[in-house]
């Protein structure tokens, strides 16, 4: 009777050891700064970003624990020279907020809904009329309430830009038009 095997023949197995997939979420916005001057464009730079704390842990308490959505983001100017950090907030942001503008509060981010993990308002740019009385901007901040100058409770801060190609020198009735995408990956 035959079964198969032979004698004399080794059989074995050979465990094939993988590395564990370690996937990141990684969170960025990216900031395109256009600065008009009596109708003409006179600067047009683009920024990278620092997402704060605050805004990481508003993400992960909305979507994973019920916390409560903000419906509406606005755009801030800064006008000092602040480095931002992971641990400014919407309370203690580390910069002077820009107020010198003719809107009465922030221009809201108007954006255009999720597509390709990133959502943007390049289609309807914030825009500040300044008035003369900030002549130099820093940056540029994404925070939860319209309220010009605010820095009360209850406010979100969204990420945030220092220009790195440096200050954006600014006159009377300078308009600045910003737009800010913000976009996910997995790393």
């Amino acid at each position: 009777m035959r079964h198969g095997f032979k004698i004399g023949v080794e059989m074995g197995a050979e465990t094939i050891r993988t590395r564990p997939l370690h996937q990141k979420i990684v969170i960025a916005s990216k900031w395109h700064v256009e600065q008009w001057r009596g109708g003409r464009l006179i600067a047009s730079r683009n920024e990278e970003n620092i997402c704060p704390d605050e805004f990481i842990n508003h993400i992960l308490d909305v979507i994973l624990s019920g916390g409560t959505q903000v419906t509406d983001w606005y755009i801030a100017l800064f006008s000092n020279d602040h480095a931002p950090v992971v641990g400014d907030t919407y309370a203690s942001p580390g910069f002077t907020e820009a107020t010198g503008y003719d809107e009465t509060d922030r221009p809201i981010w108007s954006e255009g809904g999720v597509s390709n993990k990133s959502i943007t308002n390049s289609a309807s740019k914030a825009s500040f009329t300044m008035d003369g009385t900030d002549p130099t901007i820093y940056g540029a901040a994404l925070v939860s309430v319209a309220t010009k100058g605010d820095t009360g409770g209850g406010g979100v801060l969204g990420p945030v830009a220092q220009f790195a190609t440096g200050p954006l020198p600014v006159a009377d009735e300078d308009v600045i038009k910003i737009y800010a995408t913000v976009s996910g990956s997995d790393v």
